[in-house]
Order: structure tokens, then sequence, then C-alpha cells
């Protein structure tokens, strides 16, 4: 485990806070693994305690990035067999890129025999250095089979967790195991726990779900029919759905659905609103994950007014973008409608599907401003575009939404979690290219340092 450093820090840099209570500051204290203050450094030099050592950084401070839908120790599986032993985060992401192109149904794991514990070990120790590398402190894993929850529980034992992790628990369905959705309340009840347990190193998130299929397979569940009378593929009947959701939720489970289509999200807020009264959802972090392809500006809205989180991937618009383009035509132009969500006011979270589509945010962030896709020459959709400041709001104070942590993550703020980035760049500032070349020079989880440039 990283040392922390010693003592209380004053450490002084141009500060984007990402609080829309106070943006911008010169120094923050860092005191063990908290912040004791943020604002002007001769305000934070009187916050500090007697002994606080200045250092001041070449750099800009942001909040550490989150990502809310990597698959990290999958990603991890993967890094030990493809990877060299002294690969860096720019070799990982163009091996896992690489990868996904040649074959993007290549099993996790090419052993005989599933990975042990042992094996799960290595590959979060093999892979939490190239993730603090791109900037982030903390990962919501969205299908966390039991398997992979034993893992991170041993590596939450061991201490050798850098990364904050949210397991999001999967169920696998039509599995012998798991057969139906009457025999999810079973298996969730013998995890341990319910969404929210746990601590700001390894916690749980909802259980996650397929309501549809892929959007570039053209089986995402479309309001309007993909040809002729098709529009796409059930993974599970809305009445099998509904019924899970009301037992999870009265269970204290939230839902985290794949929805990649608009008949999909819609379906899926139906079950929800079914299952929870009002204001019952947003506690538990439900979920529409994905949800790029012609949601309907009804079912933004009403997903933002239910509280439900939309947990949105560029990187996946990145690479699908051509394919729907040529099935769909101009239907395809608004792919991954962000500013549509964000005007409704939804809790919009960004993520990337590691490690099965591109994942360094310092690309996919102008991914989400510039609207440039994969393939295609011209901007697909630019009214859709966000900001760049926006784009990095996803991967901060979004994110730590639905970490459940908004009060402690995704900001820096007095009392918060001392996870920090210093960039290059100035993401305040900068031009969305600029951030696209950033350099991450250092990187702290809790006042410990996992990466320096």
């Amino acid at each position: 485990m990283p040392e922390r450093g010693v003592g209380p820090r004053i450490l002084v840099a141009p500060v984007r806070t990402m609080d829309p209570e106070q943006p911008d500051a010169e120094a923050v204290l860092v005191v063990g693994d908290r912040i004791g203050a943020v604002g002007q450094a001769d305000e934070v030099r009187a916050a500090a305690p007697s002994g606080a050592v200045e250092e001041v950084l070449d750099g800009y401070l942001v909040p550490g990035l989150i990502d809310a839908h990597a698959h990290a120790q999958r990603a991890g599986l993967k890094a030990l067999q493809l990877l060299d032993d002294d690969a860096d985060a720019e070799a990982f992401s163009a091996a896992m890129l690489a990868d996904a192109d040649a074959d993007p149904d290549a099993p996790d794991w090419l052993g005989q025999e599933p990975p042990t514990v042992k094996q799960r070990l290595a590959a979060l120790r093999r892979v939490q250095p190239l993730l603090h590398a791109m900037g982030f402190t903390g990962v919501i894993d969205p299908a966390v089979t039991v398997p992979e929850l034993e893992g991170y529980r041993e590596a939450r034992r061991l201490g050798a967790l850098t990364l904050r992790i949210v397991a999001m628990p999967y169920p696998e369905l039509g599995t012998p195991e798991v057969p139906d959705v009457d025999a999810v309340p079973a298996l969730l009840a013998g995890i341990g726990g319910t969404t929210g347990t746990g601590d700001d190193q390894l916690r749980l998130g909802p259980i996650k779900v397929y309501y549809d299929g892929e959007g570039l397979k053209g089986q995402a569940l479309l309001e309007r029919p993909w040809r002729d009378d098709y529009h796409g593929v059930r993974r599970i009947s809305p009445e099998e759905f509904a019924r899970l959701a009301a037992a999870c939720v009265a269970a204290g489970w939230g839902l985290g659905v794949h929805a990649v289509g608009g008949g999909a999200v819609a379906e899926v807020l139906d079950g929800f609103e079914a299952a929870a009264p009002p204001g019952g959802l947003e506690p538990l972090r439900c979920q529409l994950i994905h949800a790029y392809l012609e949601p309907s500006p009804e079912s933004i809205a009403r997903a933002a007014r239910l509280g439900v989180i939309a947990s949105l991937q560029p990187s996946i618009a990145w690479n699908n973008a051509a394919g729907l383009t040529a099935r769909l035509g101009e239907r395809a132009a608004e792919v991954n409608p962000v500013r549509a969500w964000l005007d409704a006011g939804a809790h919009l979270a960004f993520g990337s599907d590691a490690p099965y589509f591109p994942f360094d945010p310092r690309r996919l962030a102008p991914m989400a401003a510039i609207r440039r896709m994969r393939g295609l020459d011209a901007p697909v959709g630019p009214g859709q575009a966000i900001t760049l400041l926006e784009a990095l709001e996803g991967y901060t104070r979004g994110a730590a939404f639905a970490s459940l942590a908004e009060d402690r993550r995704g900001m820096l703020r007095e009392g918060y979690l001392a996870d920090w980035v210093l960039l290059d760049v100035d993401p305040a500032r900068c031009a969305p290219e600029a951030f696209a070349a950033a350099r991450v020079l250092r990187t702290e989880v809790g006042g410990r340092t996992v990466f320096g440039a």
C-alpha cells in the first residue's frame, strides 16, 4: 500500500473543485485522509494545524475521477494475459481496444478453469496502478458475479484495494443457479448486505439486470421498429421485471438495468415506478445503464423526476455510431443524447464499459464535448454536445452520487475524502483536444499517493 503523506499538507495550485458553491480555489489542506480546508492560499494556511508542510504543485488539482461503469476485475484479468509486465496505461488502452476490435466477444480469461481468488488478486494488483495513471480513484463495477465479489472482498481484507470499488452484484439470470427472477432473492440473501452495505473502499451497489440486447447487433429494444415490425430483443418480460424490481426494492436493493433502446428505457421506468413509492428509487441509486439509442423525451423527463440515474458511456456511442448510422440512417444522429439528459435535470454518471470500449477519461470527456465518432467524418448530433466541464462532472459529482458517496467524494470540499488528481492542463479553460492530450502528474486516494508521473 502506498505510504500516506507525513502530517498535514497544504497543496498550493489552481484548484477546480467541481463544487458549485466554490468552483475555484488556490489551495487545499489535506489532513490524514480528508480535506481540511479549501480556498484562497492565505485562508488555507490560517486553517492549517501547526507543522503543516506546504507543497507548491505545478499543475491543476481536480477531484479524483470515478468510472461509473467499468469491469475493473475483468480488465485486470485481461491485463495479466495480454500485457507485458512493464506496460503503461497507454499500452493498456491500446491492447484492450485491439482485443475488442479483434473479437468483441472474446473471453476475459483464457485458462481452462475459472480464475482463482489468487489470480483475481493478481489481476487487481495489475490493473489498479494503470487506472490510477489515468486519474481514476474509484470504479463502479457493474456486473459482479459471486466469484468476483469474493475477489474484491479478499482484496479488501488484505488491504490490497487502492481504488474505491462499488460492486453491483450480478445474479446471472438464466443460469442453472438462477433460472428465473424468483430465484434472485435467495441468491441476494446469501451475499451479506444490501445496496449501500460496506465502506468507502468496498461497497455494495444496486444489482445488475439485462433488459434488452446490444445496439450494434440490432438487439436494442426500440419504440420505433428497426425494420418492418421488428423492435429488438427483450431479455426479460415486463411482468417479470416488475416482479423482480418490487422484490428487490422491498429488500433494500436498487437495480441497475442494461436498457439500450428507448423501448427498453420506457418499460424499465414502468417497472421502477410500480416498485417504489415517490422518492423511493433515488436512495437505492436505481440506474438506466447505456440508454443511448432513442430514449424518448418523455422517458428522459420521467427518469429525472423519479431520481433514476442515467449511467452513460461516450465510448459506446463513439464505437457504435457508424454501424448504427448504416442501420438507422438519420435516426442515429442523436445517439447518446447527453445534452437532453442534462437539460432534463437527470442524475448523470459517466463511465466507459471498460475493458470492452475505450476507457481513458482524458479521451472520453472530449468525445462528449466534440461528438466525433469512429469512422465518421463529421460530428454526430452536435446538438447533444456538452461542455468539457459538464463531462468532468459526470466523472466526479455524478459518479460520486451513483457511488452512494455524494457527501464525501466527487468534489474538493472541506470534510470530503482526499481523493484528487493533478493534471498538466486546466479543464476549466482548455479546449477538448488539449484535455485529450493531458498528462496525469499525480493521483492520491485518501491522502495516499497511488500514482506519480
